[in-house]
């Protein structure tokens, strides 16, 4: 390599800063006025920025324009309030505890303000009223043939034996109205066709129709046809009793209960959303408060109550919040540790500490001020910025700890302030790139670091000076020795040892085995880089259940439905209804783009729910067919005391069947309200929302990413929009690989155009660019061989990667020509291990996103940092 040139000279922004710092440290009454400034500065920003609110919902980590979050707002403005239920399990040891347990939990539930209903049963009378209108056309008017044959049958095998002791011929009997009157009888060649052949299928094995076993079968075609299910069915129509009877109630209804009664389930409709994990969290907490309570008052202890579907978040988050407390004390004295191994003076933990607070309280206040609160990644931010930020208190101090027990802080600023500043730009620069995702977490993320990160350089420089001149000499002054206070103004600070020999003859065995690793770890990256993976099991980032952890309860069987149904939101009815004509044809599909579980994959679709599939068709004409059932009903009521005691057993039969038949077309505001609640918008609209059960593997990014694909296709061509939680993370995806495609390639170009700004010589510009390429490139292929996914946890990680490798690289190539070249490897060392000693505390994590932060953390920092060393470090200028 070609010699580098000499150091430059401090230019005029590094003299003017270092004259700014030569009046500050001037006295102790000036460093004493700038510190307290400073923090009461930094105090009052802290009041305010802890003010900022932290948005948990999810759909804050995406743009407005994002499918998922127009579709969600636009259904939760519709409804008032969110569009997913809030549903409570409940299992105890017996019927009674569990009815009394979901009664004081329904009870609890809807006092809440953000309640808006709260239900435990069903009410299925109306649709049992109406039960007969949702039979086909074509099995009414076979109905009412069926009911005239069984007529017939009936009345024949009165009057048969009455007339001959021969068996009578059903077939060639007509009945006609007042049979049994006086000087009526019966027509005995009346054509068979015209009284209506008996259906084969309702025959009994003698020839006889049976009318029951025809009940029986239109019931299984209810079950099989409608999107009602068994045991919903068997509420709306007749069944027979033990006694073979017919038993009709006033009112029919079922619990959100199993067959058992000792799982039940709580149905509300809340206020705010699932997505909002803050409030999610606190739901669940006054649930098990309650839950508590009730126990306490006499329910059986091993009676369990749980959180079920979109708002079960709280187990996660109380993991995260566990883990993010015990990593806080873990890291904060790690931190302490190496600061205090690596420059063995209580003085570098004020001196690193006191500006990063200052910092980091005006950075909290600059973000509030700017967005007004904090999303579920840019909370994690401040432990990220402190390893950033920390770097320049760091490397101010290790530069004024070697001038010995007086410091001479305007030299340190002059000849230091270039490679700080170089170092804060790019970091700031590669942050700011991010101000151009798509991905609004990644934007805000961006913009706040690097506000952040130009905060911690003006603290540094300013603080660090101050505080240090405050505490007075590192040592005792040995007698004769002045003090920094004594020392006239622009006196010299004390030579610089001189230059280390030309190392580059004496090490050239040492060179090449650097040559060797560097062009190991460039194949390395090559090899490895393109295996780096992201992490689309979400299963993979949640806590793990303990051990002992009760399995959760199987409240499937409470529900009826789906808990979790996808919603499909309209403004124009007609298109909802060719929509939901098309998601009716996709069942039996399999989803297009479906990941493979290992396992025979089933249709997707499940069922669909809208109006349209909930009220009866062709309701008048249907009516029509019910006024014949209804009258012939009747007459064969009237007829039932002259009749043989078979037909007499039907009369429960007939008496129910006489009042189905009479019921008018089923209203709207006839449905109850569990049925119309979930189409029901603020507006009194009910026609423009649909409900799709889904079942998919939903665990799986590319799965939500399909499902997204496929109703965007079932959609199209109409302004309806499908709403679900789970789509977030779909969205979430496809906007990071789209940012993850461009933004990498403009962040390297800002850091290369600011090294070169920096630098002003091409070979020194590629040998820094190149050694933090190569740094990342390194940590890349290391995470993919391992390999260790990202995921939308340790991504925040990557900035302090980026932000570390350039320090490093700066800070060495700079010091290469310096006798403080031992004293800046030292600063870059300790730097780097109190960001590793951060990001530790997470190691011991149980939330495996939060452990995989640590780990990326650890692991990236320690390989670009080393990278930088061995490519940098060992370059000598010679004599």
């Amino acid at each position: 390599m070609a010699d580098p040139a000499p150091p430059s000279p401090p230019g005029a922004l590094a003299r003017l800063i270092a004259a700014w710092i030569k009046a500050l440290t001037a006295s102790r009454r000036r460093s004493a006025a700038a510190l307290v400034f400073a923090l009461a500065l930094g105090a009052l920003a802290l009041v305010y920025g802890l003010g900022i609110e932290v948005d948990t919902d999810l759909r804050a980590l995406l743009p407005e324009s994002a499918p998922s979050v127009e579709a969600l707002d636009a259904l939760e403005g519709r409804m008032q309030g969110a569009s997913e239920r809030f549903i409570v399990g409940v299992e105890a040891p017996t019927t009674e505890d569990a009815e009394h347990l979901a009664e004081g939990l329904a009870a609890e539930i809807g006092s809440w303000p953000e309640t808006e209903s709260v239900s435990l049963t069903r009410d299925y009378t109306p649709l049992r009223d109406h039960a007969l209108y949702f039979l086909e056309l074509d099995e009414l008017e076979e109905l009412r043939d069926e009911l005239g044959a069984q007529r017939k049958q009936a009345i024949a095998r009165t009057m048969g034996p009455g007339l001959t002791d021969d068996p009578v011929d059903i077939e060639a009997v007509s009945v006609g109205n007042g049979w049994d009157d006086q000087g009526a009888g019966l027509d005995w060649d009346a054509d068979p066709e015209d009284a209506g052949e008996p259906p084969a299928e309702a025959k009994t094995e003698a020839g006889q129709p049976d009318f029951q076993r025809f009940l029986d079968e239109q019931r299984a075609a209810l079950i099989e046809r409608s999107e009602l299910d068994p045991r919903e069915v068997a509420l709306i129509w007749p069944e027979e009793n033990d006694a073979g009877e017919i038993e009709w109630r006033e009112h029919v209804g079922q619990d959100y209960a199993n067959e058992a009664g000792t799982i039940r389930t709580i149905q509300a409709s809340l206020t705010e959303p699932a997505t909002d994990v803050g409030f999610a969290q606190d739901v669940v907490a006054r649930v098990q408060r309650r839950a508590e309570a009730l126990r306490a008052e006499g329910v059986d202890e091993q009676a369990r109550v749980e959180v079920i579907g979109a708002y079960n978040v709280s187990r996660e988050v109380d993991a995260i919040l566990r883990d993010a407390r015990r990593a806080t004390w873990i890291s904060a004295s790690l931190v302490v540790t190496v600061l205090l191994i690596g420059f063995r003076k209580l003085r570098a933990v004020l001196l690193v500490l006191v500006p990063m607070s200052v910092a980091t309280g005006l950075t909290l206040a600059a973000t509030r001020l700017t967005y007004g609160e904090l999303n579920a990644l840019t909370v994690f931010l401040f432990a990220v910025l402190f390893g950033m930020g920390v770097d320049f208190s760091v490397h101010l101090f290790a530069q004024r700890q070697r001038q010995g027990a007086v410091a001479d802080w305007p030299a340190v600023i002059a000849a230091h302030f270039r490679p700080l500043a170089s170092t804060m730009l790019t970091t700031a620069g590669s942050l700011a790139v991010l101000a151009l995702a798509e991905f609004q977490a990644f934007r805000e993320f961006g913009v706040i670091s690097a506000i952040g990160v130009v905060l911690c350089f003006v603290a540094a420089i300013t603080l660090v000076p101050a505080l240090d001149h405050l505490l007075g000499p590192l040592r005792r002054l040995q007698p004769g020795e002045a003090s920094s206070d004594d020392a006239p103004a622009g006196a010299p600070a004390p030579a610089p040892a001189p230059a280390a020999p030309d190392a580059r003859r004496r090490l050239g065995p040492l060179a090449l085995i650097r040559g060797a690793l560097l062009t190991a770890l460039v194949g390395v990256s090559l090899v490895g880089a393109p295996q780096l993976r992201m992490e689309k099991d979400t299963r993979a980032l949640k806590a793990k259940r303990p051990a002992d952890a009760k399995a959760p309860i199987a409240y499937g069987s409470t529900v009826g439905r789906c808990s979790k149904p996808l919603t499909l939101v309209a403004e124009d009815p007609a298109e909802l209804e060719l929509v939901v004509d098309r998601v009716l044809d996709e069942r039996g599909a399999l989803l297009p783009g479906a990941i493979d579980t290992g396992e025979p994959r089933e249709p997707w679709i499940r069922e669909v729910y809208s109006l349209e599939t909930m009220m009866p068709e062709q309701q008048a004409a249907k009516a029509e067919v019910l006024a014949e059932i209804a009258a012939r009903t009747n007459d064969f009521l009237a007829e039932l005391p002259d009749l043989d005691a078979e037909a007499q057993r039907q009369r429960s039969h007939l008496e129910a069947l006489e009042r189905l038949a009479k019921a008018d077309p089923l209203r709207l505001d006839e449905l109850p309200d569990w049925a119309l609640e979930p189409f029901r918008e603020s507006d009194g609209e009910v026609d423009r929302l649909a409900h799709v059960c889904i079942y998919i593997a939903s665990y799986h990014i590319d799965e939500l990413v399909a499902v997204r694909a496929r109703l965007d296709e079932l959609t199209a061509g109409t302004q309806v929009r499908a709403a679900d939680s789970r789509l977030v993370f779909a969205d979430l995806m496809v906007l990071v690989e789209r940012d993850a495609r461009r933004l990498p390639i403009i962040a390297l170009a800002v850091i290369l155009a600011f090294i070169a700004l920096d630098q002003r010589r091409l070979g020194a510009t590629l040998a820094c660019f190149a050694t933090l390429t190569l740094g990342l490139g390194t940590a890349v292929a290391f995470m993919g061989l391992w390999p260790l996914h990202l995921n939308f946890f340790n991504l925040v990680v990557m900035p302090a990667v980026v932000g570390l490798g350039i320090d490093a690289s700066i800070h060495l190539w700079h010091a290469r020509t310096r006798p403080n070249l031992g004293a800046t490897g030292r600063a870059s060392l300790i730097a780097a291990l109190t960001t590793v000693a951060g990001f530790s505390g997470l190691l011991a994590a149980e939330h495996a996103g939060l452990r995989s932060i640590g780990e990326v953390g650890v692991a990236a920092i320690l390989i670009c940092v080393g990278v930088a060393f061995l490519a940098l470090y060992p370059i000598r200028r010679g004599r």
